[in-house]
């Protein structure tokens, strides 16, 4: 039982910890133009991802070791005690962080985009040509773009 309880409150320690520098990186591309601190931010978020992944790796050892395989079945399964009512308040926790970290992540991706586009939109105004991605989707077709010349042929 105290495995879990020192598990889940590991996880839930780090998924904070993530969820601050993750925010940090949001800041960093919203407030910056040039990307200044982007790439320490991004550096400052990777230690902490690396150690929840190991939490998640014990977690799921300690998972296949109990017979079970998520951490709320492991706590339903046991019989009605403080530990489990702490068990259970720590999964809500986790849970409720790693939802914030969806989120934050999903409105970080949308920041990445808009600024992709903004720069193609500029590639497009210096160049007066379509900039399109460097790989294109499998699948999709590939058309350089709609007046038959290279992007970099074109005097800027």
């Amino acid at each position: 039982m105290n495995e879990a309880v020192k598990l889940l409150r590991a996880q839930m320690l780090l998924s904070t910890e993530c969820l601050e520098k993750l925010r940090a990186v949001k800041e960093a591309l919203r407030d910056t133009s040039n990307g200044l601190g982007v790439n320490a931010a991004v550096q400052a978020l990777e230690t902490p991802l690396a150690k929840l992944g190991q939490i998640a790796k014990l977690q799921d050892k300690f998972l296949q070791e109990a017979g079970n395989k998520r951490m709320t079945a492991y706590a339903a399964s046991m019989p009605d005690s403080v530990e489990r009512d702490a068990v259970m308040r720590l999964i809500a926790r986790v849970q409720g962080l790693e939802n914030e970290m969806q989120k934050e992540l999903a409105s970080t991706q949308a920041l990445l985009q808009r600024s992709k586009d903004f720069v193609d939109f500029h590639i497009n105004v210096m160049t007066q040509t379509a900039a399109n991605d460097t790989y294109a989707p499998p699948g999709a077709a590939e058309v350089e773009n709609h007046r038959g010349i290279k992007m970099f042929d074109a005097n800027v």
